[in-house]
């Protein structure tokens, strides 16, 4: 069974979800409801039947929603990373925000996005991986959309360009927001951070920020291919009734 216990676990759960409509104006995408659970109580679920211990979560809009569903959730103990500028700003602050908490243990760190659901062989897939850091991909190209981040790699799988499809023709797959990253790099990548994250920058998702990550230090960062479970990344109130479909 795998063991999340040796990682630092990071949520990314500020974003106002733009895209999502009326509903978004009244809640996060992550309080969305699947079978009468909310979308993150069913992330924490899937860690917490992997032994997670504590989990930290990046919070800004309507934090206080968010806050009253942890409080109800019992066997993990939270780290609430509160920011602001969350409207300006995008989740490459986010990940940016976790330094200060990370440098206390200095672990492996396991990223997610909060307003995902997905089979959890995707994240079993990335943990049992030889290599210690993954980009999670999703490798059917069929439901990609105009704005999809994915991702280019070369035989070995080491990638070579994580972009928005537009600008990237031969690609393995759309990133997920499931990823594995060793202690060495995640030092570095903070590292990097504190000097790319200026001014513009900020408003970076964090996929391009580790895209000029990869460009700039050389690191070794890899993709699994072959991942063609079920995922969907909820952005709009479309991909809320293609899952609520897929329930029925």
């Amino acid at each position: 069974m795998i063991n999340l216990s040796k990682y630092s676990i990071l949520l990314l759960a500020a974003g106002t979800g733009k895209r999502f409509g009326k509903k978004g104006k009244k809640h996060p995408k992550s309080l969305i409801k699947i079978k009468k659970k909310y979308l993150i109580e069913i992330i924490i679920d899937i860690l917490k039947k992997r032994k997670a211990k504590k989990i930290s979560i990046v919070l800004g809009y309507k934090s206080h929603m968010i806050l009253q569903v942890l409080k109800k959730i019992k066997g993990i103990r939270f780290n609430i990373i509160k920011i602001e500028n969350f409207r300006k700003n995008n989740h490459g602050c986010s990940w940016h925000s976790f330094k200060k908490s990370w440098f206390k243990k200095k672990m492996p760190i396991l990223l997610l996005h909060t307003d995902i659901f997905f089979n959890p062989l995707f994240l079993d897939n990335i943990i049992r991986n030889k290599n210690k850091n993954i980009i999670g991909i999703h490798s059917n190209n069929k439901i990609l959309k105009k704005n999809s981040l994915v991702v280019e790699a070369d035989k070995k799988l080491r990638i070579k360009k994580i972009n928005y499809i537009s600008k990237i023709k031969n690609f393995l797959g759309e990133v997920i927001g499931i990823n594995k990253i060793s202690k060495l790099s995640s030092e570095k990548i903070f590292n990097f951070m504190d000097k790319f994250l200026v001014r513009r920058n900020k408003k970076l998702p964090w996929e391009i920020v580790i895209n000029n990550y990869i460009k700039f230090t050389g690191d070794s960062l890899y993709v699994i291919k072959k991942q063609n479970y079920y995922w969907v990344n909820i952005n709009s109130n479309k991909d809320y009734v293609k899952l609520r479909k897929f329930y029925k």
